[in-house]
């Protein structure tokens, strides 16, 4: 498992949206996908991942527990998942 930092992570999210049918991608998209790929994945404080988590602009709703299944949120997260994990 990596530690990719944010901008590490927005790099691979612009590159993919480039080259793929995620050309629809907005920033509450990325945001979240990184939130949540953050979320679940961060080893700690003094983690990059940690850091993602802690300064995002994302702020999840009480009954949410990871990107909602089928949107674009959930497909950017995929591709931080491939690449990252």
């Amino acid at each position: 498992m990596s530690d990719p930092t944010k901008q590490e992570m927005l790099d691979l999210i612009h590159n993919v949206a480039a080259h793929s049918e995620m050309d629809e991608i907005d920033d509450f998209d990325i945001e979240g996908a990184i939130y949540w790929y953050a979320a679940h994945w961060h080893g700690g404080q003094n983690s990059n991942l940690y850091s993602a988590l802690s300064t995002s602009k994302y702020s999840p709703g009480m009954l949410e527990n990871g990107p909602e299944e089928g949107s674009m949120t959930e497909r950017v997260y995929s591709a931080l998942d491939a690449e990252f994990s």
